[in-house]
């Protein structure tokens, strides 16, 4: 089974059935809400990201009302102990981030560039 990525979805409500499994990619940063039931979580850290450089599967269980952020990222396991429901975040790239950015620079440039539009009708009302 191939993990699912959904790049226009950021945020995804899953309902896993009693030891059933889910595979999706998710960024690093990406946080896991188990609204109902219990689910472990298992991500692989790879390389020089892993603890003392070697390949592991860090498994977390996480309970109903708890949040797991993911530290590596990449195709993360969801199995659900109990029937769980789930909800991911996934974070924003970092084109994203620098996109929004500099559209909040220009907005307020363009704010600050722009004629007061009430000044005519202000000076008429004198």
């Amino acid at each position: 089974m191939t993990p699912h990525y959904d790049d226009l979805a950021p945020a995804r409500r899953l309902e896993i059935a009693p030891g059933s499994t889910r595979w999706l990619v998710l960024r690093a940063g990406a946080a896991v809400i188990c609204t109902e039931g219990s689910v472990r979580v298992e991500e692989t850290a790879n390389g020089a990201e892993a603890p003392e450089g070697l390949h592991r599967a860090l498994s977390v269980r996480v309970n109903a009302g708890e949040v797991h952020g993911l530290a590596y990222g990449g195709a993360v396991r969801l199995t659900a102990i109990l029937g769980a429901q789930v909800i991911c975040l996934d974070s924003t790239s970092p084109w994203g981030r620098i996109f929004r950015r500099a559209g909040r620079l220009f907005q307020r440039i363009w704010v600050k560039n722009r004629n007061n539009s009430l000044g005519a009708l202000h000076k008429i009302s004198k």
